[in-house]
């Protein structure tokens, strides 16, 4: 009996983007008519509600070629949502999380990520060690990352992004994580220690701008801080010790002044010195132990609204 060829699915998060849809959708067809030939595939596009012609162009191609699917969110949840629900409908026996239309992330990479896959593991990234932009987003970004790094104690690498093949094995884990809002990017890395890299240059968008503003990306890094790790809160809490710690040395030093050297200050400025610091650095500190309560409370019960979807294209009923 012949057996069953391995199926991939490749998602694409959608919105606004129509000058691209056409391209990254040729791409994908392309790459597997050729080098991964004995594969089969689902495209699944997910679409957060775009008011350009986006809507129109996926009917239309989802319409010509089955092996595209499309998903038609009620309302715009941002990417990181609209691609985690977007993962609950694919079907393949490996997952590429994210590919986006813009094609920053070079689609060739994938018979790359495929061949780590098949020698056995379970989870292959890409990390965007070189990026075309602006040389201060890219210090904000590497910042970000080894923040992200340290503060997970390595468990999370450097410069990852979303663009990852996943077993489904371990999708079916992430899918069980129950976070509403979550960190797309890093949930693999909680399931599994068996995971590769492979290096990448970013490239340039090919066709406009990209649809998220700073403000997107600073709540998106937020959320991978509070998902990931409870550094913000144990900053709190370090700076409350090291204050605490410096006030009390500073009593010390004081003390010896009087005892000693009767320096020529009025009476009571240190004192006052000494207890603003040492109450400062003791609210620091009660505040970063009330952040660590609050850190893991929130990463339990963290809940928001499920994305609602209007419609969807070429799936199994």
């Amino acid at each position: 009996m012949k057996k069953t060829a391995k199926k991939i699915s490749i998602i694409s998060p959608c919105y606004n983007e129509s000058q691209g849809i056409y391209e990254c959708h040729s791409a994908i067809k392309n790459l597997f008519s050729e080098k991964l030939n004995s594969y089969q595939y689902e495209h699944i596009f997910c679409d957060n509600s775009s008011n350009d012609d986006s809507k129109e162009i996926l009917k239309k191609i989802a319409k010509e070629d089955k092996n595209i699917k499309v998903i038609f969110n009620a309302r715009n949840y941002g990417s990181q949502k609209s691609i985690f629900n977007s993962l609950k409908y694919a079907s393949g026996d490996a997952i590429v999380l994210f590919l986006p239309i813009d094609l920053q992330d070079p689609p060739n990479l994938i018979s790359d990520f495929i061949k780590k896959w098949e020698q056995g593991y379970d989870l292959v990234y890409g990390t965007r060690d070189k990026r075309n932009e602006f040389f201060i987003m890219k210090f904000i970004r590497k910042l970000f990352y080894n923040i992200i790094f340290y503060s997970s104690n390595g468990k999370v690498p450097k410069n990852i992004s979303d663009f990852q093949l996943v077993d489904k094995k371990i999708l079916k884990e992430m899918l069980n994580i129950n976070d509403k809002n979550p960190f797309v990017r890093t949930l693999a890395f909680l399931k599994t220690d068996n995971h590769v890299g492979i290096s990448y240059e970013w490239g340039k968008r090919i066709h406009g701008k990209s649809k998220e503003f700073f403000k997107t990306l600073v709540d998106i890094g937020i959320n991978g801080f509070i998902s990931v790790t409870n550094a913000p809160f144990r900053i709190v809490l370090y700076s409350g010790i090291i204050i605490s710690l410096m006030s009390i040395l500073f009593a010390i030093v004081n003390i010896i002044q009087f005892s000693f050297f009767r320096p020529d200050i009025p009476r009571g400025i240190p004192t006052i010195i000494v207890s603003l610091f040492f109450l400062s650095g003791i609210q620091l500190l009660v505040l970063g132990y009330i952040g660590e309560y609050i850190s893991s409370i929130n990463n339990q019960v963290r809940d928001k609204n499920n994305v609602n979807v209007r419609e969807t294209l070429n799936f199994d009923k």
